[in-house]
């Protein structure tokens, strides 16, 4: 009976191998250890386009508008949104990471390393809702990102412990390794700055422009009514300007002004602050990580926020920020997550339908700039940051 059993299991093993490589794909799908060095040779789900959503809100658009037939369950991933969504081809996937840092980083390390897909030469578009700077944006505006800036990642006091020490302080906030405000952190963490594919960021601004914008509700409308600027007032457009990231919400002129020259400082004059979001930073750093491993490209991710509030009050709020912040509508969602598929949708069609001549490669929209984080993780020399940062 020993020797028996001996023999069934050489003789099934073999077989049982034979029919996971059958039941995963052709024998063409399977070679594929060229493309990818760490090695998930059976993946037999390789999308061309990722939407990556946060949150219920920003994930219902796009269910109505694409038919996802596939649900696949992804060990690791938030337990309010397990599953990938995936369109009857598999060309196109969504996945929820949940909101917040933790949730981001932690949804898409569990998705980049499943066995179950092979994101070697897909296209990730990042589709959220934000708040935004109302003189470059107005609520419905969708914002296309080339950096993405950390700026809640400081040291903090009350206003409190340094008013009468440093009553020139605008805010309490100053960088690590610093003793003020306006200094350049000399510790860094790594994720404070992430430089994304400006090519293809130009790609998708080009492609939305051609589309007409949802202008959201009269609510909306009259909202914008209220502000000074005349972005603010107009009806929403395409911007190509850059998202600050922080796990704290933050409102009013204030903050707004010492972010906006914080994000400035931190890219050596380059970014343009304008959209505010939680999750961008943490989701970029997963991709460095997995692009060092060869599971994910980073110079085909793509940052989109739309504009759902405005980060600072109108003159009629401006004595009361927190009023303006917790106790004031400003019209509703209606135009910022319609937006996330009208200017979303044609980078994603444009990509699946020229994939093999322009997309698969990589090559017609290959940056041409820097892209990676602030250490130079990926190669190439940043054109932010300094040469000594003490590693925090």
């Amino acid at each position: 009976m020993r020797i028996g059993l001996s023999v069934l299991v050489w003789v099934l093993i073999p077989l049982a191998h034979a029919f996971s490589l059958w039941s995963l794909g052709s024998k063409q799908d399977l070679l594929h250890l060229d493309d990818n060095e760490f090695g998930k040779p059976y993946a037999h789900i390789r999308p061309k386009v990722v939407i990556v959503s946060m949150f219920t809100w920003e994930q219902i658009p796009w269910f109505e508008a694409i038919d996802f037939h596939h649900n696949v369950t992804v060990p690791g991933m938030f337990y309010l949104f397990p599953h990938v969504r995936c369109n009857r081809d598999y060309s196109i996937c969504q996945l929820t990471t949940g909101e917040g840092d933790i949730n981001a980083a932690s949804t898409l390390t569990a998705f980049a390393l499943s066995p179950k897909f092979d994101l070697s030469k897909t296209y990730f578009l990042i589709a959220g809702i934000g708040g935004g700077e109302p003189h470059l944006t107005t609520l419905g505006s969708v914002t296309f990102a080339k950096y993405a800036i950390q700026v809640a990642l400081e040291h903090e006091v009350a206003y409190q412990d340094y008013s009468e020490a440093h009553p020139d302080w605008p805010v309490g906030y100053f960088a690590y390794g610093s003793k003020d405000p306006w200094s350049y952190p000399a510790n860094a963490y790594g994720t404070e700055v992430f430089e994304l594919n400006e090519n293809l960021r130009d790609r998708a601004v080009q492609l939305a422009q051609n589309i007409p914008l949802h202008n959201g509700s009269e609510a909306n409308h009259e909202f914008r009514q209220l502000y000074e600027q005349p972005v603010a007032k107009s009806l929403p457009q395409i911007v190509k300007c850059d998202v600050l990231t922080s796990d704290a919400y933050w409102s009013g002129a204030t903050l707004g002004d010492y972010f906006s020259d914080y994000a400035r400082m931190m890219t050596n004059g380059s970014a343009e602050y304008c959209a505010a979001a939680l999750e961008d930073n943490a989701s970029l750093q997963v991709f460095v990580r997995m692009h060092l491993i060869k599971l994910v490209d980073f110079s085909r991710v793509i940052v989109m926020r739309t504009i759902l509030n405005f980060v600072r009050p109108p003159p009629l709020y401006a004595h009361d920020t927190v009023k303006f912040f917790t106790g004031v509508s400003q019209g509703g969602i209606e135009g910022a997550t319609a937006n996330l598929v009208r200017a979303g949708m044609p980078i994603i069609n444009d990509i699946l339908t020229n994939w093999y001549s322009e997309y698969e490669l990589g090559l017609k929209y290959s940056p041409t700039n820097y892209i990676g984080d602030i250490f130079g993780t990926l190669g190439g020399e940043a054109d932010f940051g300094r040469a000594d940062f003490i590693e925090a």
